[in-house]
């Protein structure tokens, strides 16, 4: 697909890199210009990470309208205040991924679900089985009936998050009883950060793979 894309409609871009060590890490980052042979990222950091330049990275855009993704030359990193600007050649073709960046991953983390049912408040204490940006799916020690309309506390990596969701079905699968959830008004920064999540995970389950 030809890359006519724009700041306007690019949410933000992740990018694939290798250290000096070799060892592949993701950074989620702003784009802040767009000319007919660069693309300049920018993102926050306090100290400037290990990144071998020049090289080829992996670069996903997520838009409006979806997920595209391709690969391209990181040409220099310079130091801007507190940002670090990351100076890309621009592809000339990217490729069209899906709809949503909705990909899930296995995760086992606490979650607490609270919710009233017949005038009492409940709260159950349980393990996620997977999540994506979307929802997540909980496992559960037996059959519970739970409205349709929950909360969710999920206590993930280095940070918790509260969040309104709605009950979908519960199944069972590999012999696991699980419910599913999907968030509902889910605030940008969390969405953001299961996203990040998530992301790390799927690196790496890559990793293990290619060991």
């Amino acid at each position: 697909m030809k890359f006519n894309l724009n700041t306007e409609n690019i949410n933000y871009v992740k990018i694939t890199y290798k250290d000096n060590n070799d060892f592949a890490h993701c950074i989620k980052a702003a784009i802040r210009l767009i000319t007919e042979h660069e693309l300049l990222a920018c993102i926050k950091v306090d100290e400037l990470p290990d990144i071998k330049v020049p090289q080829e990275v992996s670069l996903g855009i997520a838009c409006e309208n979806g997920l595209y993704k391709t690969k391209t030359i990181l040409k220099k990193i310079e130091e801007d205040d507190a940002y670090m600007l990351l100076s890309m050649q621009r592809p000339d073709e990217v490729e069209y991924q899906q709809k949503r960046e909705y990909f899930r991953v296995k995760i086992k983390e606490n979650v607490s679900i609270l919710y009233t049912l017949n005038e009492q408040n409940i709260t159950y204490s349980g393990i996620t089985y997977d999540i994506s940006a979307k929802g997540v799916r909980i496992e559960l020690d037996k059959v519970t009936d739970f409205p349709e309309e929950v909360k969710l506390v999920l206590y993930l990596p280095q940070k918790t998050i509260n969040v309104q969701a709605k009950y979908i079905r519960s199944d069972e699968d590999d012999k696991i009883l699980k419910a599913s959830f999907q968030f509902v008004n889910i605030a940008q920064s969390d969405l953001d950060y299961v996203s990040q999540v998530c992301f790390r995970k799927q690196l790496e389950e890559r990793r293990k793979n290619f060991m």
